[in-house]
């Protein structure tokens, strides 16, 4: 009953953030090349992403130390 749970590597989600800080360039750069809303969205959330994945990657090299 006693299950551990595995977490994925820190190296995961360092590649998973910058993925999204590059996705989150492109979005907010088609915002200001298109003018549209939705892309302001998507870039926002896209950025959240990449906030939270970084902030995630501290975290698990504090744990680790």
């Amino acid at each position: 009953m006693d299950q551990q749970r595995r977490s994925a590597s820190p190296k995961f989600y360092k590649n998973a953030a910058i993925l999204f800080f590059i996705i989150g360039g492109i979005l907010v750069w088609q915002a200001i090349v298109h003018h549209d809303w939705a892309y302001w969205a998507f870039a926002g959330i896209t950025l959240f992403n990449a906030l939270m994945t970084t902030l995630k990657v501290i975290s698990l090299g504090e744990t680790k130390q």
